[in-house]
């Protein structure tokens, strides 16, 4: 029995030394049987090089194919397979971390009542996986709840620490005794160490590599095999034997810690410590030898004479993470073309977050095949989804957000609908569902939905209503279904299970005949087929590890009385803890890892990236359940043979260690880089700047491809040429300057090759993108709109705001998704179903509204609103106490606004003749004769509305007309945007009136505001005026040009004007003497006539652009406003942007009224396309 070190820095090759002990071993004791122990995930990569290495040193061995029985290459789990496996001890089920997490979220569940510092954190998945860690850990540190309890009964009742170690030692405890049926690691290590201190151990020979440290589970095995075995021997990363723990900053720190313990542990077993032997060195060029060179002097203090500018060392700095990473891949294709192999190549990070993004990508651009050393978790895998929305929809009783996240999973779909099908089924429910707010019992009650398929919301619009959609409706239908048929049973066989054991037969049974197990299957056989081997495999580790929890809960739960809250947050805490077991997928691949992770010095070149200062040295962590604090104070009640791992500050002394033998994992070349932007503006790594100082290496500079890189400098694949060529040519273009000529002809030679020719050309075209939408075809305009344009005015303004945005709403029909709220389209919609009818109502019953009773008006709007809200495209209004008070508000609004006009009628001549009244539509019957306007050869136009109100009075003997227009908001009559042709409404609404009753005159187009005005608090009679005067209509008013006949008129407005004074109702003021005052505005005929002309020449220039495929993004614009685009549906299709040169507004330039006005008289004179009054001036 005896201890022999291996000792030497990380320029040393341990894999040599204990080759060459092994064989002498094997030569010396014919019945040696070896035992060569590393971790885990370079198992097999230590056993190829050791079994290579003993072939070399075996003169007798074949060249060909070469085995060893007498030596096993294990990690400490698989020899616990090796001398366990046949007992009763290995035939217990494994808790692996998803099993382990759910028994301590049961656990954490059971004693809820008993903590103090964790029992809020029951329901919280990311806590119960760092218990279940912490506890595990724990084990392995040889620490028992009966040391956690010892501490407690020390501790003051006033300390801070004494609830969370009272706490872990409840839980420690319960833990304990539940894992008795199970298998753990540390059981494991007990079980190893007490069959190894029973076995004949007389020719075992244990060898230990790449370990630094040890828990202290695992130190106790390796004492029983000091007691037994023949000898075990240790290589240890440490440059000389370490009698006593060296005081920080101490380079090989971790090591030396190990080796004193180890020592330590022989001296009280009496086990023999033969003198240290040391490895020789591998060869490194001279460049590799700087790090290391570098990392002793600057951390042990230790002089060693430094060389200039080292063979193999290269420093850089990158403009930013892409440029360096794709740098490095670039750099990486070169070597291999140069006759290197991917397998040579070792790209290390000391946090790969920063490029987790990327990695991908950027090294599929090269064709690089790559193995990312790192656990992925499982949680964002769609089963895992899947689960937790199944969850989620019986708990919440079938919600939207829990129906649609679980049918996105795609796992559950009906077995004769192709995925395309469902995919876009479940995309017109979900639109169903976002702006209906069907919810709940709705799923289940057997009552069928119905698509309605809202037309549009134009005010002009006969279609503002809404219409079923056959296809949407049977689509909808089809989910609907689905889910009705295949979650109830679910949820039924677990309303009915009285056990853990039926529910979990229930869900394996539902997975199997919904068809997840079925799907689950198709994605790994796609996966396969596609050559995505993670793929599949992830797919396959994630129904296993579902199978294992389900498995784990029968075992644990299975006799208990089931509890469905208790199922779902052990599944969820064990799918928190679950991982991918990472597979390579060739041999000969690029490895990308992390300083943190050990790994076989194998490799000839080393890519260090990311060696900024915030990573290296890492900022130390210190939020484990356990702090550094409490480590310390659990510590000191501890015996020699229990330790935990250290956190905290204490974390930062190993830093450089890592990093050390991280970058002596390769032997030819090191690459240490640091982007200079990220996340923000980094500095470098002091190990970086260190080295550079120490060895005067410059750093090279990574920058993006420029103009002036030569195409062979950036050598690559055709898939990276290309990406090249496009900043080259951007920048060249930026520049004003041609694209180089090499970089031409490199894109020419990409182009000839089949497999890249369309890329090339889509990528090349991009250069030349400046956000023009070009014009549409003859033949495409006339589908779309056809010979003969009928069109609402509302959409010939958006014409005349922006073309394109026409295209997009009226040529494409794109719809702004409907979400379940109240818009104001829709109360809008309300507002005038409200006001058609009550006034229809009152004709009917040959009433007028000043002979109504304000009583009788607040009855009426109430049944109207009620019976308009029961409406398709209402259900809102109906679903929540908050919607009922605003449809309250809503009703009271009107019922005022209907007061104030009973109130306005009883002042005015003016009736309401006709409420709602069409112009233009087709196929309508009560309506007005439609407005045609010829635009050009064999095309027209035919102008469609809706009047919301047309107001006639008699005034000596001649009839005027009123238009008026309800709003939802405050609108005037803005003479600039009428001349632009984006306010047509009101002016053409007088138009259609006088084209269908020419014996009529206008009196002009009025606004009237739906709203409840604020009025500030003054006595009652004041208050009421002012709530009447909030009601004043404005917009384009007509008079006459004979002083008389305006007087007349003016009285007909408000007959309240014959004392004179300012109307509360029109924009008309009336002096004592019967002049107008100056608070009249007002037009005259013949000036409306020259509006009219003017508005005509819009509409048919509006019409001609449609017909014609004009389609240009070019929004309007007045003054320096932008809101043209800032308030478009559609601004992220247009990606309008005036910086960009390209994208330009059209600037309205700013006009007198006497300038506009006198435009308009001359247009009239010299392009007349609207008839002159035929009386008035």
């Amino acid at each position: 029995m005896s201890l022999q070190f291996v000792l030497g820095p990380a320029s040393a090759d341990h894999q040599a030394a204990l080759a060459t002990a092994v064989h002498a071993t094997l030569q010396a004791d014919p019945q040696a049987q070896v035992f060569y122990l590393v971790p885990n995930h370079v198992k097999f990569e230590a056993e190829v090089a050791l079994l290579q290495a003993l072939r070399a040193l075996d003169a007798a061995a074949d060249a060909g194919e070469y085995a060893q029985s007498a030596v096993q290459v294990l990690s400490f789990t698989r020899l616990a397979w090796f001398f366990l496996k046949n007992d009763p001890v290995y035939q217990q089920p494994r808790l692996d971390a998803a099993a382990n997490t759910m028994l301590v979220a049961k656990l954490l569940q059971a004693h809820q009542s008993e903590l103090r510092a964790y029992a809020g954190e029951v329901s919280h998945p990311g806590f119960i996986s760092a218990l279940a860690r912490q506890l595990l850990e724990l084990q392995l540190g040889r620490i028992s709840a009966t040391d956690l309890s010892q501490l407690v009964a020390t501790m003051p009742a006033s300390d801070h620490q004494q609830a969370k170690f009272a706490d872990l030692a409840i839980l420690l405890g319960a833990y304990e005794q539940a894992v008795g049926p199970y298998v753990t690691t540390a059981s494991l290590l007990v079980a190893l160490s007490a069959k190894l201190a029973t076995s004949d151990l007389t020719h075992t020979y244990i060898y230990l590599n790449h370990f630094n440290e040890l828990a202290a589970g695992e130190l106790q095995l390796v004492q029983t095999m000091l007691s037994h075995a023949a000898k075990v021997t240790v290589a240890l990363t440490l440059d000389q034997p370490a009698t006593t723990v060296p005081e920080p900053p101490a380079l090989f720190l971790p090591a030396a810690k190990l080796y004193h313990r180890l020592v330590q542990t022989a001296q009280e077993a009496g086990v023999a410590v033969l003198p240290d032997q040391f490895a020789e060195a591998r060869e490194l060029t001279s460049g590799v030898q700087a790090v290391e060179d570098f990392f002793i002097a600057d951390t042990q203090g230790t002089p060693r004479p430094a060389v200039p500018n080292p063979t193999g060392l290269t420093l850089a700095k990158a403009a930013d993470p892409y440029t360096e990473l794709r740098t490095v891949a670039q750099r990486i294709q070169a070597a291999v073309h140069a006759g290197a192999q991917y397998k040579d190549f070792l790209v290390l990070a000391r946090r790969l977050t920063p490029y987790q993004d990327i990695i991908a990508p950027v090294f599929a651009e090269y064709n690089i095949p790559i193995f990312t050393d790192l656990e992925r978790p499982m949680q964002q895998h769609p089963l895992v989804n899947l689960i937790d929305s199944l969850f989620a929809v019986f708990q919440h009783h079938y919600q939207y957000q829990d129906v649609m996240r679980l049918l996105r999973t795609e796992l559950l779909v009906p077995a004769e609908m192709p995925i395309a099908e469902f995919r876009a089924a479940v995309d017109v429910t979900d639109n169903h569902l976002l702006r209906t707010g069907l919810t709940g019992s709705r799923w289940l009650d057997g009552q069928a939905w119905v698509y309605f398929q809202r037309r549009g919301v134009d005010p002009d619009d006969l279609d503002a209503s809404v219409t079923p959609a056959d296809g949407a409706t049977a689509q909808i239908n089809q989910v609907r279904e689905f889910v009705a048929a295949t979650l109830p049973p679910l949820q039924a066989d677990w309303q009915a299970a009285t056990t853990g054991q039926e529910a979990a037969a229930a869900l394996y049974h539902w997975l199997q005949t919904s068809g997840v197990a079925t799907q689950l299957t198709a994605w790994q056989e796609r996966a396969t087929k596609a050559g995505d081997l993670t793929g599949a495999a992830g797919v396959a580790q994630a129904w296993q590890v579902l199978m294992d929890l389900l498995d784990d809960y029968v075992t644990t739960l299975g006799s208990d009385p089931f509890d469905l809250a208790q199922f779902q947050q052990l599944l969820a805490a064990g799918f928190a803890g679950a991982t991918y077991t990472q597979i390579p997928s060739t041999l000969d691949q690029v490895v990308v890892s992390e300083t943190g992770l050990v790994r076989l010095p194998k490799f000839k070149h080393l890519f260090l990236i990311g060696a900024t200062s915030a990573a290296m040295p890492a900022v130390p962590d210190d939020t484990g359940v356990l702090t550094a604090a409490d480590r310390d104070r659990l510590a000191a009640s501890l015996t020699a043979g229990q330790y935990l791992p250290q956190q905290g500050a204490a974390v930062a002394l190993g830093d450089p260690f890592l990093n050390y033998v991280g970058l002596l994992s390769a032997d030819k070349t090191v690459t240490m880089s640091y982007p200079v932007y990220g996340e923000s503006k980094n500095a470098a790594s002091p190990y970086l700047t260190g080295l550079a100082t120490r060895t005067e290496c410059a750093l090279e500079s990574w920058q993006g491809v420029t103009p002036t890189t030569p195409v062979a400098d950036m050598a690559g694949t055709a898939r990276s040429l290309l990406a090249d060529f496009v900043r080259v040519a951007s920048a060249a273009k930026a520049a004003h300057t041609a694209v180089p000529l090499d970089w031409q002809h490199a894109l020419a030679t990409i182009r000839q090759a089949p497999a890249w020719h369309a890329l090339a050309i889509r990528l090349a075209a991009s250069l030349d993108y400046t956000n023009a939408v070009g014009r549409l075809a003859p033949e495409l305009a006339t589908a779309l709109y056809g010979q003969h344009l009928a069109v609402s005015v509302s959409r010939l303004e958006t014409y005349n705001r922006n073309p394109f945005e026409y295209f997009l709403k009226y040529g494409l029909r794109l719809q702004v998704r409907p979400e379940f709220e109240l818009t104001p389209a829709d109360s809008g919609s309300l507002y005038h179903a409200v006001m058609d009818q009550y006034l229809r109502d009152l004709a009917k019953q040959g009433r007028d509204l000043t002979a109504v009773t304000p009583a009788e008006i607040a009855d009426a709007v109430a049944a109207l609103v009620t019976a308009q809200s029961a409406q398709p495209g209402y259900e809102i209004l109906t679903s929540s106490n908050s919607m009922q008070f605003t449809m309250a508000q809503m009703t009271a609004m009107l019922t005022q606004v209907f007061t104030i006009l009973r109130e306005q009628q009883s002042r005015s001549t003016f009736r309401p003749r006709r409420t709602e009244l069409l112009f233009g539509q087709i196929g309508q019957q009560h309506g007005l004769a439609p407005l045609v306007l010829p635009v050009g050869p064999h095309q027209s136009v035919t102008l469609r509305g809706k009047i919301d109100r047309l107001d006639t009075a008699t005034v000596a003997n001649q009839t005027y007309y009123l238009v008026v227009d309800y709003k939802s908001s405050a609108r005037q009559f803005k003479p600039e945007e009428a001349y632009a042709g984006v306010a047509l409404q009101m002016l053409t609404y007088l138009d259609a009136v006088g084209n269908a009753e020419p014996a009529g005159q206008p009196a002009g187009a009025l606004y009237f505001h739906l709203y409840r005005p604020t009025v500030p608090y003054q006595p009652a009679a004041a208050a009421a005026a002012a709530a009447f005067k909030a009601y004043k209509m404005v917009g384009l008013l007509v008079l006459p040009a004979e002083e008389a006949e305006a007087q007349a008129l003016a009285l007909a407005f408000d007959a309240a004007l014959a004392h004179g004074g300012t109307s509360p109702m029109v924009p008309i003021g009336l002096k004592q003497n019967g002049d107008f005052a100056a608070t009249t505005k007002a037009i005259t005929p013949k000036q409306l006539a020259w509006w009219l002309n003017h508005n005509r020449h819009s509409i048919v220039r509006a019409a001609r652009g449609i017909l014609a495929g004009t389609i240009d993004l070019a929004p309007i614009q007045f003054k320096q406003e932008a809101t043209t685009i800032t308030n478009s549906d559609y601004q992220t299709i247009m990606t309008f942007d005036p910086a960009t040169g390209f994208d330009r507004y059209r600037r309205v330039a700013p006009m007198s009224p006497e300038a506009l006005m006198q435009h308009l008289k001359e247009e009239a004179t010299d392009d007349p396309i609207y008839p002159e009054p035929t009386s008035g001036d």
